[in-house]
């Protein structure tokens, strides 16, 4: 097929404007029309179909210098006839009636493209249908259709919308930015677990979820729960201990005031019994201190395993996403809060919508047995190296479920996590750029990363616009002093000032599949894989100091986006064999030049600064002791975010 004749051809649209011609839109119309139809298209067919219209535009039209849109929507019907794909004739047939309906009506074009909302409220048929909708799951399944189609219509650049329709980019959350909502955030809970209760701390988190579009990470449970855990055991201790001395007599010859006194400063629950020891006149006494104490102890550790178990099981059952990190308080009180952590773990079934991540370093080391054994056992546990020579900090970084780091901050000069949040991810479909510069120089690769580099960063400034013209007073829950610098924000004020402590993420999909398709050399792979991901992290870095925002790439985990990109990519290209069986792009970790190469490995997640999981496939029969010699091996090696799998688990 000869490409200069695509090239040089111009479109044609309704209202006279004239464009270059864009194949990318064909294929987004045809499949379009197949998913319309069947629940699980297949991209050969569609492939088939778009093939098939080029190859007739390229006959019909080789010394035509335009071609009208309405002419090629009469050969893509007249393919899918041909191809005796008559119910997809029909729908697409349909679809264009309607649009011409709509746009005789609706005189501006963004008015009958938000018909397309009603539009497709209407095909859901859920209200004179039979459904297990509840009422108020009816009202946003339609609310978030509408607000999506006034984000497409009036909110986003049309040429954002363009290149994410067609599979160049992938815009997460769509329909969430322009509400206001934030991606994923580090909640900071110090200030609330003050003044509250452990039920309303639950539901607080719980609350979170509605200004949230995705994980709520807890950081560093096992610290900021201390406190609370210390003043809950302290006044444990009074009650035992005065109800005690009462019941025995002795509350009269001892000054009850004072030895409460001397509770309420101790900063430890090892209190040491012999400052009490003016108090313990006889060795009843002392018996009854030291009862009081142990019972006090157990009343307050069986207390706690009860509030972590609903903590865990509340929160896993509000479909949201919630993570929480431990293992990093070591005294006594941190100590008997993580062996709490992880014996609810080891009894619960497997949780599906929290996380747990266990912050790894040589002072814990010893826990890591007993991590191991849950992650054998199938427990949702993820483990983070903080030894790394990109982790270490006076702060602790944290990661998010997915592999998200959150750590460095062009705003401030000390890296961390606390507080934080993502405010958007717009990822690039690397895969597409590999297929389309397969035979073409590294040169022209480059020039059109810069393009779409150049893209997603004016697309990632208009949502952080869009969200940060937010005020304060749009939000219930968040901006209470549990986002970092939110003290300074005042009812009524924008939250730009603050949320721009947050990371811009600019997702890398298809990275693998495109050095394989760059670089058919194994060998010289690695040295690509670096020399792109230093292009990208350099364009970041300016992007950084041009707008004093933390633009950062991350590898998107097990995203949505990866499948549909593959989708469309396929319907596209064809199905090449390297992803016949496949339904998403891989990890970049799969390439075979990183197969048991664990300090490249190490590497490549240093160079991904925003964050990537290296995913272990665990054997059924895997033991406990392989398990911790492995992730040793990793750990030493520099890297610095796990994950497992169960060959099992699909």
């Amino acid at each position: 097929m000869q490409k200069d004749i695509f090239d040089d051809l111009i479109v044609v649209k309704r209202s006279g404007q004239r464009v270059n011609f864009n194949s990318y839109k064909i294929a987004v119309a045809i499949k379009s029309a197949f998913d319309s139809v069947y629940d699980n298209s297949d991209e050969s067919c569609i492939n088939k179909i778009y093939e098939k219209v080029l190859k007739y535009i390229e006959n019909n039209y080789e010394n035509r210098k335009t071609i009208n849109v309405e002419d090629i929507q009469d050969i893509i019907e007249a393919m899918l006839q041909e191809g005796k794909y008559f119910e997809v004739y029909t729908a697409f047939s349909e679809y264009r009636k309607k649009r011409a309906i709509s746009r005789k009506i609706f005189t501006q074009k963004q008015q009958h493209k938000f018909l397309k909302a009603i539009e497709k409220i209407n095909d859901d048929n859920v209200l004179i249908s039979d459904n297990t909708f509840k009422l108020n799951d009816v009202v946003v399944k339609y609310g978030m259709t509408v607000i999506n189609e006034i984000t497409k219509s009036y909110i986003i650049d049309n040429k954002y919308l363009r290149e994410h329709d067609e599979g160049t980019i992938f815009i997460h959350d769509m329909c969430n930015f322009s509400l206001g909502k934030l991606s994923n955030i580090h909640i900071d809970m110090n200030e609330y677990l003050k003044n509250n209760s452990f039920d309303s701390f639950i539901y607080y988190l719980k609350s979170l979820g509605t200004e949230i579009s995705g994980e709520i990470s807890i950081s560093a449970l096992d610290n900021l729960l201390e406190q609370y855990c210390l003043q809950t055991f302290k006044k444990i201790y009074i009650e035992y201990l005065t109800n005690y001395l009462k019941v025995s007599g002795f509350d009269q010859y001892v000054n009850l005031n004072k030895i409460v006194e001397m509770v309420n400063k101790e900063s430890d629950i090892m209190f040491e019994m012999s400052n009490y020891s003016i108090y313990m006149l006889s060795s009843q006494v002392e018996n009854i201190f030291n009862q009081a104490y142990k019972d006090s102890f157990n009343k307050c550790k069986n207390d706690f395993y009860l509030n972590i178990k609903n903590l865990l099981c509340g929160l896993d059952a509000t479909n949201k996403k919630y993570s929480f990190s431990f293992g990093t308080n070591y005294n006594h009180i941190g100590s008997c809060l993580n062996k709490i952590f992880i014996e609810v773990l080891n009894e619960l079934n497997r949780l599906e919508n929290v996380s747990a991540i266990f912050k790894y370093n040589q002072l814990n080391k010893d826990y890591l047995k007993e991590i191991c054994s849950l992650v054998v056992n199938g427990k949702n546990i993820d483990i983070v190296n903080l030894n790394t020579s990109y982790n270490k900090s006076i702060n602790e970084v944290e990661y998010f479920s997915d592999g998200v780091r959150i750590f460095e901050n062009y705003n401030d000069d000390e890296s961390s996590s606390n507080g934080r949040m993502v405010i958007a991810i717009t990822s690039i479909n690397f895969a597409r750029l590999g297929l389309e510069f397969e035979n073409d120089t590294i040169k022209n690769f480059y020039n059109k990363l810069d393009y779409v580099l150049e893209t997603v960063k004016n697309e990632l400034l208009l949502t952080f616009e869009t969200v940060g013209n937010k005020n304060k007073d749009n939000y219930d829950y968040l901006f209470n002093r549990n986002v970092m610098s939110d003290q300074k924000l005042e009812n009524g004020q924008k939250i730009r000032k603050v949320i721009k402590n947050g990371n811009l993420l600019i997702g890398l999909i298809g990275l693998k599949e495109c050095i394989n398709l760059l670089e058919k050399d194994e060998s010289k792979q690695l040295s690509l894989l670096k020399d792109v991901l230093k292009f990208l992290n350099n364009k970041c870095l300016s992007y950084r100091e041009e707008t004093r925002l933390n633009f950062y790439i991350n590898e998107p985990f097990e995203s949505l986006a990866s499948k549909e990109l593959m989708t469309l990519d396929k319907s596209i290209y064809g199905i090449r064999k390297e992803i016949k069986n496949k339904c998403s792009y891989d990890s970049i970790y799969n390439l075979s030049i990183l197969k048991d190469d664990y300090k490249s490995v190490g590497e490549i997640q240093k160079l991904i600064i925003g964050g990537s999981v290296y995913e272990i496939k665990l054997n059924k029969s895997i033991s406990v002791g392989k398990l911790e010699e492995l992730i040793i091996t990793l750990f030493d090696s520099d890297v610095g975010m796990l994950k497992f799998r169960s060959k099992e688990v699909t």
